[in-house]
């Protein structure tokens, strides 16, 4: 009896690429919904539906990994993408599933949507730069402003004046693994 060894990389990878997908279905599946099964681990419905598929020749001597370009309207977490969304070069990846049709309505009705999170406007500085800026400035309690990039799909914003942010960022030392090797320190 002979034992299998595998070697290389490991995935968790559980489907078809997305050529697999659409090639073998009538209008290359156009109306149909995907799933990404990397998306599937949250609660909030992940999902796509196929707006248009783009065939080009495929040379499998320059190129061995099939791709096709798929256009999508792309719902992660329950909220829906404002803008059609091009999958191209993630469609090789065999992730991906074809959702049945009666299964469909459940995706479609589930209202669920991430709950939107708030920072906070500012935070401290790491320990060694804030006792750099206390020598130079004299301020006891330097903090830094906050900048956020703001996107359809980043459900985070900054906190308003008088609003409690949700998520505390702070910094410091944490808990180390041996507190002895701190003391006295700072």
């Amino acid at each position: 009896m002979s034992v299998v060894k595998y070697i290389g990389r490991t995935t968790d990878f559980r489907g078809k690429t997305l050529w697999e997908l659409v090639g073998n279905l009538r209008d290359f599946g156009v109306g149909r919904l995907l799933i990404r099964n990397k998306f599937q681990r949250y609660e909030e419905p992940c999902y796509m539906r196929i707006l248009k598929v783009e065939v080009t020749p495929h040379d499998p001597a320059k190129d061995p990994i099939r791709k096709v370009a798929v256009t999508v309207e792309k719902t992660w977490r329950g909220v829906v993408s404002p803008k059609p969304v091009t999958i191209y070069s993630t469609s090789y990846k065999p992730d991906y599933e074809l959702v049945p049709k009666e299964e469909e309505q459940k995706y479609l009705n589930n209202n669920k949507k991430v709950s939107e999170q708030i920072l906070a406007n500012s935070i401290d500085f790491p320990p060694l730069l804030r006792e750099f800026i206390r020598q130079e400035t004299g301020v006891q309690e330097p903090t830094m402003k906050v900048h956020h990039k703001q996107t359809h799909n980043k459900l985070v914003r900054l906190a308003k004046d008088g609003e409690k942010p949700t998520i505390e960022c702070t910094m410091g030392l944490g808990r180390p693994a041996s507190p002895k090797l701190y003391e006295n320190v700072l």
